[in-house]
């Protein structure tokens, strides 16, 4: 049935493997709990790891699969939003005080948090979608319950990434920040790769169809899975996006695609982003301003820099494709637009 449908980046975050695989194994689960219907769209998500962050690629038709079957089921069974309010809260409560605490924990709990994490996606995915549907689709119905249940994850990937991460850098520190590559099985097992291969997965990976692929090429994982990649084209003479923190000021670019730059991050650059987490606060109070590709008003970096009082622009889309380390700019954010005042030769 799948022959070449087309596959877009709806965002990126710098995520350890074993989120991704969480994720990814989690979303695709088919059936996905809250119906018996078989998703006929799979691979549904093909993540890229790639300029030190990871894109989540989806199947356009298998999102529209997914929101249209949900749709239905909410207006056809009144019980159906209880039943995933429900549903949510129960696979929380095992994570969710870790991930809140933020907390570094133990191998035979970090078993248990991926199996956790993984079992709750197919919920958590039903649960965010409702507030990511056009209006048509959720018309006249009352998402104010599942709303409040919603807000309960708002700190959920980034800091449940974070946990995973520094837990896996205290089992294994000989691997230091390459423990993040490892793989759940290789961290159930106890069977490690070599560092060598590792340093493969630093420099780019596919994940897809429970399949973990190395040193290939777009074109190489078109042909594998028959897919298309959307390629989204821009003008890189025009940037702009929303105004989330009014100001003007300028600078040299700094690419802050993942936790790998944060240290090096010099005061008084604009940081710019796919999108800014938790992780990246030492980074932000040194910038000047704050540039993203994703987000509106109320994201992670807009809140952020509305309290650190520095010029803020999201939603560019192509901020990380057309801006580049050593890139002089003016981020007018009064207006949310960025220019070029000299670029990097």
């Amino acid at each position: 049935m799948k022959k070449n449908h087309l596959y877009e980046k709806l965002f990126a975050r710098d995520f350890c493997l074993p989120s991704v695989e969480a994720w990814v194994r989690g979303e695709s689960t088919n059936p996905k709990g809250w119906t018996e219907l078989k998703q006929p769209f799979l691979p549904y998500i093909i993540t890229e790891r790639f300029d030190d962050t990871i894109r989540f690629n989806y199947d356009l038709q298998g999102v529209d699969w997914v929101c249209n079957l949900l749709s239905k089921l909410a207006h056809e069974d009144k019980s159906f939003l209880k039943k995933i309010e429900k549903t949510v809260l129960e696979k929380l409560k095992f994570i969710r005080p870790i991930y809140e605490q933020g907390r570094i924990i133990t191998l035979p709990e970090l078993k248990r948090f991926l199996k956790e994490l993984e079992d709750g996606y197919p919920w958590f995915e039903a649960m965010w979608w409702f507030f990511q549907m056009d209006e048509d689709k959720v018309k006249d119905l009352d998402l104010k319950e599942l709303e409040k249940v919603r807000s309960l994850t708002d700190k959920l990937c980034n800091s449940s990434d974070t946990v995973i991460r520094k837990s896996l850098i205290k089992m294994y520190p000989k691997l230091e920040e390459l423990s993040s590559l490892l793989t759940t099985q290789e961290i159930f097992s106890g069977k490690l790769p070599l560092k060598s291969e590792l340093l493969k997965r630093d420099m780019g990976y596919f994940f897809g169809n429970n399949k973990l692929l190395i040193s290939k090429s777009r074109p190489e994982i078109e042909k594998i899975f028959e897919i298309k990649f959307k390629i989204n084209k821009f003008d890189s003479a025009v940037l702009q996006g929303n105004i989330a923190q009014k100001g003007i000021a300028r600078g040299l670019v700094r690419r802050v695609m993942g936790h790998k730059q944060i240290g090096e991050f010099k005061k008084g650059e604009i940081l710019v982003s796919s999108m800014t987490i938790p992780d990246f606060l030492p980074a932000m109070k040194r910038a000047a301003a704050i540039v993203t590709n994703e987000g509106g008003v109320l994201c992670h970096a807009a809140i952020l820099a509305r309290e650190l009082q520095i010029p803020c622009v999201t939603g560019t889309r192509f901020a990380t494709h057309i801006l580049r380390d050593g890139d002089y700019i003016e981020v007018d954010a009064n207006n949310g637009t960025i220019k070029f005042l000299s670029k990097k030769a």
